[in-house]
Protein backbone atom coordinates (compact mmCIF):
# COMPACT_ATOMS: atom_id res chain seq x y z
CA UNK A 1 0.00 0.00 0.00
CA UNK A 2 0.85 3.72 -0.50
CA UNK A 3 2.08 5.40 3.00
CA UNK A 4 -1.18 7.17 3.39
CA UNK A 5 -2.82 3.65 3.14
CA UNK A 6 -1.17 3.34 6.62
CA UNK A 7 -4.21 5.93 8.49
CA UNK A 8 -7.32 3.60 7.73
CA UNK A 9 -7.98 2.20 11.65
CA UNK A 10 -6.68 5.93 12.90
CA UNK A 11 -9.18 7.79 10.87
CA UNK A 12 -12.31 5.58 11.63
CA UNK A 13 -10.87 6.14 15.31
CA UNK A 14 -10.47 9.44 15.51
CA UNK A 15 -14.05 10.73 14.28
CA UNK A 16 -15.49 9.36 17.31
CA UNK A 17 -13.07 10.84 19.39
CA UNK A 18 -13.13 14.06 21.70
CA UNK A 19 -13.04 17.57 19.82
CA UNK A 20 -9.36 18.34 19.12
CA UNK A 21 -8.07 21.10 22.03
CA UNK A 22 -6.17 22.76 18.86
CA UNK A 23 -8.12 22.80 15.62
CA UNK A 24 -6.91 24.75 12.19
CA UNK A 25 -11.08 24.01 11.31
CA UNK A 26 -13.69 23.02 12.87
CA UNK A 27 -14.40 19.63 14.15
CA UNK A 28 -17.20 19.12 11.32
CA UNK A 29 -14.81 20.13 8.14
CA UNK A 30 -12.72 18.05 10.05
CA UNK A 31 -14.22 14.73 10.49
CA UNK A 32 -14.82 15.14 6.74
CA UNK A 33 -11.60 15.25 5.55
CA UNK A 34 -10.98 12.28 7.56
CA UNK A 35 -13.96 10.89 5.68
CA UNK A 36 -12.57 11.71 2.48
CA UNK A 37 -8.85 10.14 3.11
CA UNK A 38 -10.57 7.19 4.31
CA UNK A 39 -13.31 7.17 1.12
CA UNK A 40 -10.51 7.32 -1.15
CA UNK A 41 -8.40 4.33 0.33
CA UNK A 42 -11.48 2.59 -0.33
CA UNK A 43 -11.50 2.20 3.59
CA UNK A 44 -13.87 2.38 5.76
CA UNK A 45 -14.68 5.84 7.92
CA UNK A 46 -17.75 4.41 9.30
CA UNK A 47 -21.49 6.33 9.04
CA UNK A 48 -22.97 6.67 5.85
CA UNK A 49 -20.50 5.59 3.97
CA UNK A 50 -19.83 2.06 5.33
CA UNK A 51 -21.70 0.03 3.03
CA UNK A 52 -20.63 1.35 -0.21
CA UNK A 53 -17.23 1.08 0.87
CA UNK A 54 -17.23 -2.68 2.16
CA UNK A 55 -19.07 -3.82 -1.11
CA UNK A 56 -15.86 -1.70 -2.70
CA UNK A 57 -13.03 -3.37 -0.74
CA UNK A 58 -15.43 -6.54 -1.23
CA UNK A 59 -15.03 -6.61 -4.78
CA UNK A 60 -11.07 -5.27 -4.60
CA UNK A 61 -8.93 -8.73 -5.36
CA UNK A 62 -6.81 -9.73 -2.57
CA UNK A 63 -3.26 -11.02 -4.11
CA UNK A 64 -1.48 -11.51 -0.54
CA UNK A 65 -0.88 -14.84 1.20
CA UNK A 66 -1.68 -16.68 -1.77
CA UNK A 67 -0.70 -20.48 -1.42
CA UNK A 68 2.02 -21.13 -3.91
CA UNK A 69 3.84 -17.19 -3.32
CA UNK A 70 3.82 -17.03 0.41
CA UNK A 71 6.90 -17.80 2.06
CA UNK A 72 7.04 -21.60 1.86
CA UNK A 73 9.91 -22.01 4.43
CA UNK A 74 9.04 -24.39 7.25
CA UNK A 75 10.02 -21.63 9.90
CA UNK A 76 7.05 -19.64 8.33
CA UNK A 77 4.55 -22.00 8.53
CA UNK A 78 3.48 -21.03 11.75
CA UNK A 79 1.68 -17.93 10.68
CA UNK A 80 -1.00 -20.22 8.70
CA UNK A 81 -2.01 -21.70 11.79
CA UNK A 82 -1.57 -18.27 14.41
CA UNK A 83 -4.99 -17.41 16.55
CA UNK A 84 -3.67 -14.33 18.51
CA UNK A 85 -1.22 -11.60 18.42
CA UNK A 86 -0.01 -8.63 20.21
CA UNK A 87 0.18 -5.14 19.04
CA UNK A 88 2.46 -3.04 21.10
CA UNK A 89 2.56 0.92 19.85
CA UNK A 90 4.86 2.78 22.29
CA UNK A 91 7.06 5.29 21.61
CA UNK A 92 6.97 9.07 22.76
CA UNK A 93 3.72 9.73 22.32
CA UNK A 94 2.74 7.87 25.16
CA UNK A 95 4.15 10.80 27.85
CA UNK A 96 0.90 12.92 26.77
CA UNK A 97 -1.16 10.61 27.16
CA UNK A 98 -4.12 11.99 25.07
CA UNK A 99 -2.35 11.60 21.33
CA UNK A 100 -1.60 8.74 19.48
CA UNK A 101 1.63 8.50 17.38
CA UNK A 102 3.19 10.76 15.02
CA UNK A 103 -0.73 11.63 13.17
CA UNK A 104 -1.42 14.20 15.28
CA UNK A 105 1.25 16.35 14.00
CA UNK A 106 -0.68 16.94 10.99
CA UNK A 107 -3.39 19.62 11.29
CA UNK A 108 -6.74 18.76 9.75
CA UNK A 109 -6.72 15.42 9.91
CA UNK A 110 -9.10 13.65 12.30
CA UNK A 111 -10.94 15.21 15.14
CA UNK A 112 -8.19 14.13 18.09
CA UNK A 113 -5.98 16.21 19.99
CA UNK A 114 -3.09 17.72 17.87
CA UNK A 115 0.38 18.99 18.79
CA UNK A 116 2.70 20.79 17.38
CA UNK A 117 5.77 18.97 15.50
CA UNK A 118 8.15 21.04 17.37
CA UNK A 119 6.51 20.61 20.16
CA UNK A 120 5.46 16.75 19.80
CA UNK A 121 9.76 15.65 19.22
CA UNK A 122 9.88 17.26 22.66
CA UNK A 123 8.74 14.62 23.96
CA UNK A 124 11.61 12.52 23.75
CA UNK A 125 12.80 14.19 26.63
CA UNK A 126 10.68 13.25 28.99
CA UNK A 127 10.39 9.41 27.52
CA UNK A 128 12.45 7.18 30.26
CA UNK A 129 10.72 3.65 29.87
CA UNK A 130 11.92 3.64 33.46
CA UNK A 131 10.25 0.25 34.94
CA UNK A 132 9.87 -1.25 31.49
CA UNK A 133 9.98 -4.88 31.61
CA UNK A 134 8.35 -6.47 28.77
CA UNK A 135 8.51 -9.90 30.26
CA UNK A 136 5.59 -8.91 32.32
CA UNK A 137 3.57 -8.69 30.31
CA UNK A 138 4.95 -10.72 27.33
CA UNK A 139 4.15 -13.30 30.33
CA UNK A 140 0.66 -12.46 31.02
CA UNK A 141 -0.26 -12.42 27.21
CA UNK A 142 1.08 -15.78 26.93
CA UNK A 143 -0.82 -17.14 29.57
CA UNK A 144 -3.76 -15.49 27.94
CA UNK A 145 -3.02 -17.82 24.72
CA UNK A 146 -1.36 -14.73 22.52
CA UNK A 147 1.08 -16.86 19.87
CA UNK A 148 3.22 -13.69 18.61
CA UNK A 149 3.75 -9.84 19.35
CA UNK A 150 4.74 -6.84 17.51
CA UNK A 151 6.51 -4.16 18.55
CA UNK A 152 6.60 -0.62 17.02
CA UNK A 153 10.73 -0.15 16.53
CA UNK A 154 10.07 3.25 14.44
CA UNK A 155 7.15 4.78 13.67
CA UNK A 156 6.39 7.58 11.24
CA UNK A 157 8.25 10.17 13.97
CA UNK A 158 11.25 8.46 13.18
CA UNK A 159 12.16 7.68 16.96
CA UNK A 160 13.74 4.65 16.95
CA UNK A 161 13.57 2.40 19.93
CA UNK A 162 16.87 0.43 19.54
CA UNK A 163 20.24 2.56 19.67
CA UNK A 164 20.87 2.51 15.85
CA UNK A 165 23.93 5.11 14.40
CA UNK A 166 21.28 5.86 11.39
CA UNK A 167 18.81 7.71 13.48
CA UNK A 168 18.51 11.62 14.50
CA UNK A 169 15.96 10.72 17.53
CA UNK A 170 15.82 7.70 19.10
CA UNK A 171 16.90 6.03 22.38
CA UNK A 172 20.49 6.47 21.22
CA UNK A 173 20.18 10.44 21.60
CA UNK A 174 17.71 10.47 24.72
CA UNK A 175 18.29 7.22 26.47
CA UNK A 176 21.77 6.42 26.11
CA UNK A 177 22.79 2.48 26.87
CA UNK A 178 19.10 1.47 26.68
CA UNK A 179 17.88 -0.67 23.48
CA UNK A 180 14.37 -1.54 23.93
CA UNK A 181 14.03 -3.71 21.44
CA UNK A 182 16.78 -6.33 22.80
CA UNK A 183 14.54 -6.20 26.02
CA UNK A 184 11.45 -6.69 23.90
CA UNK A 185 12.73 -9.94 22.06
CA UNK A 186 14.34 -11.35 25.43
CA UNK A 187 11.23 -11.25 26.81
CA UNK A 188 9.31 -12.86 23.93
CA UNK A 189 11.67 -15.66 23.57
CA UNK A 190 11.81 -16.75 27.38
CA UNK A 191 7.87 -16.76 27.15
CA UNK A 192 7.80 -18.90 23.75
CA UNK A 193 5.96 -15.70 21.49
CA UNK A 194 7.11 -15.22 17.83
CA UNK A 195 8.99 -12.02 17.91
CA UNK A 196 7.55 -9.43 15.38
CA UNK A 197 8.58 -5.81 14.49
CA UNK A 198 6.86 -3.03 12.91
CA UNK A 199 9.22 -0.83 10.92
CA UNK A 200 7.56 2.44 9.17
CA UNK A 201 9.73 3.41 5.92
CA UNK A 202 8.70 6.98 6.32
CA UNK A 203 10.83 9.23 8.54
CA UNK A 204 8.92 12.78 9.11
CA UNK A 205 11.58 13.92 11.68
CA UNK A 206 14.16 13.28 8.88
CA UNK A 207 12.17 15.58 6.00
CA UNK A 208 10.74 17.65 8.51
CA UNK A 209 12.04 20.54 6.45
CA UNK A 210 10.37 19.46 3.10
CA UNK A 211 7.22 18.44 4.36
CA UNK A 212 4.13 19.79 5.27
CA UNK A 213 2.00 19.15 8.37
CA UNK A 214 -1.28 20.41 6.92
CA UNK A 215 -3.41 17.71 5.91
CA UNK A 216 -4.03 18.38 1.87
CA UNK A 217 -1.87 21.67 1.92
CA UNK A 218 -0.81 23.19 -1.43
CA UNK A 219 2.40 20.71 -1.22
CA UNK A 220 0.73 17.53 -0.81
CA UNK A 221 0.05 17.37 3.02
CA UNK A 222 0.16 13.64 3.51
CA UNK A 223 -2.47 12.85 1.17
CA UNK A 224 -2.89 11.09 -1.94
CA UNK A 225 -6.34 13.18 -2.56
CA UNK A 226 -5.79 16.60 -4.54
CA UNK A 227 -4.53 19.71 -2.53
CA UNK A 228 -7.72 21.81 -1.04
CA UNK A 229 -6.97 25.19 -3.26
CA UNK A 230 -5.54 27.54 -0.58
CA UNK A 231 -4.55 25.68 1.86
CA UNK A 232 -1.02 26.71 3.04
CA UNK A 233 1.60 24.15 3.96
CA UNK A 234 2.71 24.39 7.55
CA UNK A 235 6.73 24.11 8.92
CA UNK A 236 6.65 22.20 12.58
CA UNK A 237 4.99 25.55 14.49
CA UNK A 238 1.87 25.08 12.04
CA UNK A 239 3.09 28.76 10.24
CA UNK A 240 2.83 29.01 6.66
CA UNK A 241 6.09 28.48 4.39
CA UNK A 242 6.65 27.70 0.84
CA UNK A 243 7.49 23.74 0.78
CA UNK A 244 11.06 23.55 -1.04
CA UNK A 245 11.67 19.91 -3.13
CA UNK A 246 13.38 17.75 -0.93
CA UNK A 247 17.07 17.31 -1.93
CA UNK A 248 18.46 14.53 -4.10
CA UNK A 249 21.00 13.88 -1.80
CA UNK A 250 19.13 13.46 1.42
CA UNK A 251 16.39 11.65 -0.30
CA UNK A 252 19.03 9.36 -0.95
CA UNK A 253 21.10 9.22 2.29
CA UNK A 254 17.54 8.68 3.78
CA UNK A 255 16.84 5.57 1.79
CA UNK A 256 19.93 4.23 2.67
CA UNK A 257 19.73 4.89 6.68
CA UNK A 258 16.48 3.35 5.70
CA UNK A 259 18.35 -0.07 4.32
CA UNK A 260 20.89 0.50 7.09
CA UNK A 261 18.14 0.20 10.11
CA UNK A 262 16.20 -2.61 8.72
CA UNK A 263 19.70 -4.58 7.97
CA UNK A 264 20.16 -3.85 12.29
CA UNK A 265 17.05 -4.91 13.27
CA UNK A 266 17.38 -8.24 10.86
CA UNK A 267 20.85 -8.80 11.87
CA UNK A 268 21.20 -7.90 15.60
CA UNK A 269 18.98 -10.05 17.93
CA UNK A 270 18.64 -13.23 16.20
CA UNK A 271 15.97 -15.36 14.38
CA UNK A 272 12.92 -12.81 13.75
CA UNK A 273 9.47 -14.33 12.62
CA UNK A 274 7.63 -11.46 11.43
CA UNK A 275 8.25 -8.37 9.73
CA UNK A 276 5.15 -5.90 9.68
CA UNK A 277 5.88 -2.44 7.47
CA UNK A 278 3.74 0.65 7.59
CA UNK A 279 4.51 2.92 4.42
CA UNK A 280 6.93 0.30 2.82
CA UNK A 281 10.79 -0.13 3.48
CA UNK A 282 11.50 3.57 2.69
CA UNK A 283 14.72 1.96 0.76
CA UNK A 284 15.93 0.03 -1.84
CA UNK A 285 15.68 -3.17 -0.43
CA UNK A 286 14.57 -6.19 -1.88
CA UNK A 287 12.00 -9.15 -0.27
CA UNK A 288 15.28 -11.41 -1.38
CA UNK A 289 17.65 -9.44 0.64
CA UNK A 290 15.62 -9.87 3.61
CA UNK A 291 14.99 -13.10 3.34
CA UNK A 292 18.95 -13.58 2.83
CA UNK A 293 19.14 -12.63 6.18
CA UNK A 294 15.77 -14.03 7.89
CA UNK A 295 14.78 -17.21 5.76
CA UNK A 296 11.76 -17.99 7.90
CA UNK A 297 10.65 -13.98 8.11
CA UNK A 298 6.71 -13.50 7.73
CA UNK A 299 6.39 -10.42 5.99
CA UNK A 300 2.53 -8.70 5.93
CA UNK A 301 1.23 -6.56 2.53
CA UNK A 302 2.67 -3.42 3.07
CA UNK A 303 6.31 -3.62 1.74
CA UNK A 304 5.78 -1.95 -1.38
CA UNK A 305 9.43 -3.80 -1.64
CA UNK A 306 10.19 -5.77 -4.75
CA UNK A 307 10.51 -9.16 -4.91
CA UNK A 308 14.22 -8.11 -6.21
CA UNK A 309 15.76 -6.66 -8.06
CA UNK A 310 13.98 -5.48 -11.12
CA UNK A 311 11.13 -7.68 -10.32
CA UNK A 312 7.61 -6.91 -9.63
CA UNK A 313 6.43 -5.71 -5.94
CA UNK A 314 5.81 -8.01 -3.50
CA UNK A 315 2.25 -9.01 -2.63
CA UNK A 316 2.65 -10.08 0.77
CA UNK A 317 2.68 -13.43 2.66
CA UNK A 318 -0.32 -12.29 4.29
CA UNK A 319 -3.20 -9.90 4.11
CA UNK A 320 -3.71 -7.47 7.13
CA UNK A 321 -7.33 -5.50 7.64
CA UNK A 322 -6.12 -2.72 10.01
CA UNK A 323 -9.65 -1.71 10.15
CA UNK A 324 -13.41 -3.00 10.37
CA UNK A 325 -14.11 -6.45 9.79
CA UNK A 326 -13.30 -8.13 6.98
CA UNK A 327 -16.46 -8.42 4.74
CA UNK A 328 -15.51 -11.80 2.77
CA UNK A 329 -13.07 -14.63 3.24
CA UNK A 330 -9.45 -14.07 2.04
CA UNK A 331 -8.38 -16.95 -0.20
CA UNK A 332 -4.92 -17.51 1.96
CA UNK A 333 -3.13 -16.27 5.03
CA UNK A 334 -4.57 -12.86 6.83
CA UNK A 335 -4.55 -11.22 9.85
CA UNK A 336 -7.79 -8.58 11.34
CA UNK A 337 -6.65 -5.86 13.47
CA UNK A 338 -8.63 -4.88 16.14
CA UNK A 339 -7.51 -1.47 18.97
CA UNK A 340 -8.36 -3.15 22.58
CA UNK A 341 -7.54 0.16 24.37
CA UNK A 342 -8.58 3.41 23.20
CA UNK A 343 -6.03 4.22 20.23
CA UNK A 344 -3.19 2.96 18.89
CA UNK A 345 -0.84 4.42 21.24
CA UNK A 346 -1.24 4.73 24.91
CA UNK A 347 -3.72 7.27 26.22
CA UNK A 348 -5.00 8.03 30.19
CA UNK A 349 -8.25 7.27 29.63
CA UNK A 350 -6.95 3.74 28.94
CA UNK A 351 -5.98 3.31 32.71
CA UNK A 352 -9.90 3.46 33.10
CA UNK A 353 -11.18 0.49 30.54
CA UNK A 354 -10.42 -1.66 27.12
CA UNK A 355 -13.20 -2.23 24.78
CA UNK A 356 -15.01 -5.20 26.47
CA UNK A 357 -13.09 -8.54 26.13
CA UNK A 358 -16.12 -10.01 24.55
CA UNK A 359 -15.93 -8.16 21.56
CA UNK A 360 -11.94 -9.42 21.34
CA UNK A 361 -13.12 -13.38 21.59
CA UNK A 362 -15.88 -12.74 19.21
CA UNK A 363 -13.80 -11.22 16.44
CA UNK A 364 -11.33 -13.91 17.71
CA UNK A 365 -13.74 -16.80 16.53
CA UNK A 366 -14.80 -15.18 13.68
CA UNK A 367 -11.77 -14.51 11.86
CA UNK A 368 -10.42 -18.11 13.33
CA UNK A 369 -13.79 -19.55 11.07
CA UNK A 370 -11.95 -18.01 8.12
CA UNK A 371 -8.83 -19.21 8.93
CA UNK A 372 -7.09 -15.66 10.08
CA UNK A 373 -5.72 -14.10 13.05
CA UNK A 374 -6.46 -11.47 14.83
CA UNK A 375 -3.90 -8.84 16.24
CA UNK A 376 -4.95 -6.97 19.47
CA UNK A 377 -3.62 -3.60 19.79
CA UNK A 378 -2.45 -2.90 23.05
CA UNK A 379 -0.11 -0.01 24.70
CA UNK A 380 2.30 0.71 27.14
CA UNK A 381 2.45 3.95 29.54
CA UNK A 382 5.67 6.13 28.62
CA UNK A 383 7.33 4.37 31.99
CA UNK A 384 6.82 1.04 30.13
CA UNK A 385 4.33 -1.10 32.19
CA UNK A 386 1.10 -1.68 31.56
CA UNK A 387 -2.39 -0.01 32.93
CA UNK A 388 -5.10 -2.13 35.09
CA UNK A 389 -7.45 -3.27 31.78
CA UNK A 390 -4.58 -4.79 30.37
CA UNK A 391 -4.13 -7.23 33.19
CA UNK A 392 -8.04 -7.40 33.41
CA UNK A 393 -8.57 -8.26 29.89
CA UNK A 394 -5.37 -11.06 29.64
CA UNK A 395 -6.99 -12.84 32.31
CA UNK A 396 -10.58 -12.57 31.01
CA UNK A 397 -9.23 -14.53 27.67
CA UNK A 398 -6.93 -16.53 30.06
CA UNK A 399 -10.02 -17.99 31.97
CA UNK A 400 -11.86 -18.46 28.33
CA UNK A 401 -9.60 -20.54 26.81
CA UNK A 402 -8.66 -22.74 29.78
CA UNK A 403 -12.61 -23.91 28.88
CA UNK A 404 -12.80 -22.88 24.92
CA UNK A 405 -9.21 -22.73 23.70
CA UNK A 406 -9.80 -26.41 22.26
CA UNK A 407 -11.53 -24.27 19.35
CA UNK A 408 -9.20 -21.45 18.60
CA UNK A 409 -5.74 -22.33 19.15
CA UNK A 410 -4.43 -25.03 16.63
CA UNK A 411 -8.55 -25.29 15.18
CA UNK A 412 -9.42 -25.02 11.68
CA UNK A 413 -11.30 -22.92 9.87
CA UNK A 414 -14.70 -23.88 8.53
CA UNK A 415 -14.94 -25.15 5.07
CA UNK A 416 -16.16 -22.90 2.73
CA UNK A 417 -19.03 -25.12 1.94
CA UNK A 418 -20.61 -24.76 4.82
CA UNK A 419 -23.42 -22.00 6.30
CA UNK A 420 -23.78 -20.99 9.60
CA UNK A 421 -25.27 -18.09 10.95
CA UNK A 422 -22.54 -17.47 13.71
CA UNK A 423 -18.39 -18.32 13.70
CA UNK A 424 -17.57 -21.83 13.43
CA UNK A 425 -14.18 -23.27 13.84
CA UNK A 426 -12.91 -26.82 13.45
CA UNK A 427 -10.62 -29.58 14.75
CA UNK A 428 -11.02 -32.98 12.94
CA UNK A 429 -14.67 -34.62 13.01
CA UNK A 430 -15.37 -31.81 15.37
CA UNK A 431 -17.09 -28.69 14.68
CA UNK A 432 -17.38 -25.90 16.93
CA UNK A 433 -19.97 -23.34 17.36
CA UNK A 434 -19.62 -19.73 18.68
CA UNK A 435 -22.62 -18.46 20.42
CA UNK A 436 -21.42 -15.06 19.60
CA UNK A 437 -23.33 -11.49 20.46
CA UNK A 438 -25.51 -11.83 16.86
CA UNK A 439 -27.24 -15.21 17.10
CA UNK A 440 -30.39 -13.97 17.88
CA UNK A 441 -30.82 -16.88 20.22
CA UNK A 442 -30.52 -19.49 17.71
CA UNK A 443 -27.50 -21.26 16.26
CA UNK A 444 -27.63 -22.81 13.23
CA UNK A 445 -25.19 -24.64 10.76
CA UNK A 446 -25.54 -26.77 7.49
CA UNK A 447 -22.31 -28.61 7.21
CA UNK A 448 -22.19 -29.90 3.84
CA UNK A 449 -24.01 -32.79 1.82
CA UNK A 450 -20.75 -35.56 3.67
CA UNK A 451 -22.67 -35.03 6.87
CA UNK A 452 -25.67 -37.91 7.61
CA UNK A 453 -25.93 -36.95 11.45
CA UNK A 454 -25.13 -35.90 14.65
CA UNK A 455 -22.89 -37.57 16.97
CA UNK A 456 -22.74 -35.81 19.80
CA UNK A 457 -23.51 -32.44 21.13
CA UNK A 458 -21.84 -30.33 24.29
CA UNK A 459 -21.09 -27.13 25.57
CA UNK A 460 -17.52 -26.55 26.54
CA UNK A 461 -17.24 -26.55 30.16
CA UNK A 462 -20.68 -27.59 31.30
CA UNK A 463 -22.24 -30.72 31.92
CA UNK A 464 -24.82 -32.53 29.87
CA UNK A 465 -25.91 -32.72 26.24
CA UNK A 466 -28.36 -30.05 25.22
CA UNK A 467 -31.42 -30.58 22.92
CA UNK A 468 -31.05 -29.41 19.47
CA UNK A 469 -32.63 -30.62 15.94
CA UNK A 470 -31.20 -32.04 12.54
CA UNK A 471 -33.73 -31.82 9.94
CA UNK A 472 -32.53 -31.63 6.07
CA UNK A 473 -28.75 -31.13 6.35
CA UNK A 474 -29.26 -28.32 8.81
CA UNK A 475 -28.17 -28.71 12.33
CA UNK A 476 -30.54 -25.84 14.70
CA UNK A 477 -30.12 -25.21 18.71
CA UNK A 478 -31.47 -22.51 20.84
CA UNK A 479 -29.06 -20.79 22.89
CA UNK A 480 -29.02 -17.85 24.84
CA UNK A 481 -27.60 -14.89 22.99
CA UNK A 482 -25.09 -13.02 25.31
CA UNK A 483 -24.51 -9.16 25.78
CA UNK A 484 -21.80 -7.67 24.09
CA UNK A 485 -19.74 -7.74 27.49
CA UNK A 486 -20.18 -11.52 28.52
CA UNK A 487 -17.65 -13.68 26.71
CA UNK A 488 -19.61 -16.39 24.43
CA UNK A 489 -20.00 -20.11 25.16
CA UNK A 490 -18.97 -22.72 22.74
CA UNK A 491 -20.74 -26.01 21.49
CA UNK A 492 -18.76 -28.72 19.97
CA UNK A 493 -20.80 -30.93 17.55
CA UNK A 494 -19.32 -33.92 16.12
CA UNK A 495 -21.37 -34.72 12.91
CA UNK A 496 -21.18 -38.26 11.37
CA UNK A 497 -20.12 -38.46 7.57
CA UNK A 498 -20.66 -40.64 4.88
CA UNK A 499 -17.72 -43.40 4.69
CA UNK A 500 -16.52 -42.12 1.09
CA UNK A 501 -17.05 -38.11 1.48
CA UNK A 502 -14.10 -36.35 0.63
CA UNK A 503 -12.34 -34.04 3.00
CA UNK A 504 -13.83 -30.19 2.61
CA UNK A 505 -11.83 -28.27 0.94
CA UNK A 506 -9.83 -25.66 3.74
CA UNK A 507 -7.26 -22.98 3.40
Amino acid sequence: MKFNQTILGLLAALASLTPATVNANDEATQKRNAAEQAAALNQDPGGADRKGLLDARARRPITAGLPGQRNDHPDAAWFGDASLGLFLHWGISSVHGDIDLSWPMILNLGSGTKLKPSEYWKLADRFKAENYDPGIWLKTAREAGFEYAVLTTKHHDGYTLWPTEASEIGVRTSLPGRDLVKDFVEACRAHGIKVGFYFSGPDWYKSREYRSFNYRSEGGGTSSLPPIPGRPDFDMNWEPRKLEKMPAELRKRISAENRQQLVELLTRYGKIDLLWFDGGTGSDITIEEIRALQPGIVINNRSAAPIAKGKPVYAGDYFTVEHGEQPTRPPGWWEQLRIWNSNWGYMKRDEIRYAPTATILRLVARTKAWGGAVMANCAPRPDGTMPPPFFKGMAEVRDWMKINGVSVIGAGPVPESAVANVPVTTRGDVWYIHAVNGSKGTLSVTPGASATSVASVSVLGKPGSPAYTWENGTFTMAYPEPDRTTPHDVIAVTFRTRPDAAKAKTN
